[in-house]
């Protein structure tokens, strides 16, 4: 009996994203919370902050992060084989979620892959994913136990300095945060460049 698994919904997961073995990164971790913490201390409204603007990517305490994100990301479409010319970030954001507040569910509509990275958490507050295939759970029998194979649902913890890549169609929330302490992280966005989809097929485009 040979075992397919069919139509896979493409998720990664990077603990220590950014390797803290130096004191340069080290610095660059603590030069990102500071840019961050900075802002949230000015903030106009105190719920569910995020940063006003998507430009994080722009800023200069950034710039090592945004190159990692970009080369995990080529990364990642290599290894599912798509040939793309180049990619972009098109936003990137920070969040900070107080104890007891969450996200609800969304996608992230326009771009290709999305990503989180948790700066400052103590695995209060996990993201959730749910099968997006709308019929996988008409019928769904007793598990002897559960894995990614048969859930509908996955939890993943925010754990300090890891990365989760996804789809950017893929629906997710934010469970409650149940820590004392605030979470603390850093969303983006990934759009391909260059021809996509084929010719022959007459659904292409260019961006």
């Amino acid at each position: 009996m040979e075992h397919q698994i069919i139509f896979p919904t493409n998720l990664f997961v990077i603990d220590d994203f950014i390797p803290q073995v130096t004191t340069t990164e080290k610095e660059i971790v603590n030069g990102m919370k500071k840019y961050i913490s900075d802002l949230w201390k000015e903030r106009d409204y105190d719920e569910n902050w995020q940063t006003h603007s998507a430009d994080l990517h722009k800023k200069k305490e950034f710039k090592h992060f945004t190159e990692l994100v970009i080369s995990v990301s080529k990364t990642i479409l290599n290894t599912l084989k798509y040939d793309v010319e180049d990619i972009a970030i098109t936003d990137m954001w920070a969040n900070v979620l107080k104890s007891a507040e969450h996200h609800p569910a969304h996608t992230h509509s326009n771009n290709f892959l999305s990503g989180t990275y948790y700066l400052h958490s103590d695995q209060g507050a996990s993201i959730m994913f749910h099968d997006p295939r709308p019929a996988a759970d008409v019928i769904v029998p007793r598990k002897k136990e559960t894995t990614i194979a048969n859930a509908s649902l996955l939890s993943y913890a925010s754990k300090q300095n890891r990365a989760i890549i996804f789809p950017s169609w893929l629906s997710h929330w934010v469970k409650q945060n149940k820590s004392k302490n605030k979470r603390i992280s850093i969303a983006w966005n990934i759009q391909v460049k260059g021809q996509v989809g084929e010719h022959h097929e007459f659904q292409s485009a260019n961006f």
